[in-house]
Order: structure tokens, then C-alpha cells, then sequence
């Protein structure tokens, strides 16, 4: 089981002196050893688009605390063709997601046969 605990935001610069927004992700993570914590910690910084590893620390019997610094984002909504059902929308939601650079967060809403229908995606900051 994983938690989202604390999200708190941070300036990170890069070697060109110029900035670049990151936030810190605190997550707790179950696991059954420090191993397989770390295992669980990298792939969610993975996911989020982080550059480096991330680092475990324990707070309880099978709970660990990863953290790591993740490109900042945000979610918008985009309006796209009418959607009627969930196989129609995961494609449509997808390309319009990656149209735009980001990630679709799999929220999606139909508005009947003839009204447009909308997407909720994740985009970079900024």
C-alpha cells in the first residue's frame, strides 16, 4: 500500500544558472524490508518523472518514508470529441495528453452524443 503524505515545493537550479521548479514527494510505502522499499521508492520516482533515485527512510514496522524531487505539474482539463464510455476515452484522453506533453490522470467526462467531452491530464508547470 502506498500513501501520499506531504507534497512541498522547491527551486532546484540547474548548471545553466537559470531555475527550474521541482516539488518534494513524501511518500510512505509498506514493505517488508528496506530493499524492496527502496525497490517500490525508485519506481514511483520513475513514474513522477524524476531524474535521480529516491532515498527510504523507516518510521515503523513495514512502513518507510521515500522521498524524492519531481518535476512540478499540474492538472488541466481539455475538451475533446464526445466520449460515451471508458474504451472510447482511454485513447482519446491519451493523445490529448500527449499532445500537450503530459500524462493523462485517467478522469475523464462524457457529456452525451453531441456535447464535447473532457480530460483531466497532468502538464508540466510553468
Amino acid at each position: 500500500m502506498i500513501r501520499t503524505t506531504l507534497a512541498t515545493a522547491i527551486t532546484a537550479f540547474t548548471l545553466s544558472a537559470t531555475t527550474a521548479s521541482a516539488e518534494l514527494r513524501i511518500v510512505e510505502v509498506e514493505a517488508l524490508n528496506e530493499v524492496e522499499a527502496q525497490l517500490t521508492c525508485n519506481m514511483l520516482a520513475d513514474q513522477e518523472g524524476a531524474t535521480e533515485r529516491g532515498s527510504v527512510r523507516n518510521i515503523d514496522y513495514f512502513l518507510y518514508e521515500c522521498r524524492f524531487s519531481a518535476p512540478a505539474m499540474r492538472d488541466v482539463t481539455v475538451e475533446v470529441m464526445p466520449l460515451l464510455h471508458m474504451a472510447q476515452a482511454r485513447p482519446v484522453c491519451r493523445d490529448a495528453a500527449r499532445d500537450r506533453n503530459g500524462t493523462w490522470t485517467g478522469d475523464w467526462q462524457g457529456n452525451g452524443a453531441f456535447s464535447p467531452g473532457s480530460c483531466t491530464i497532468r502538464v508540466p508547470a510553468g
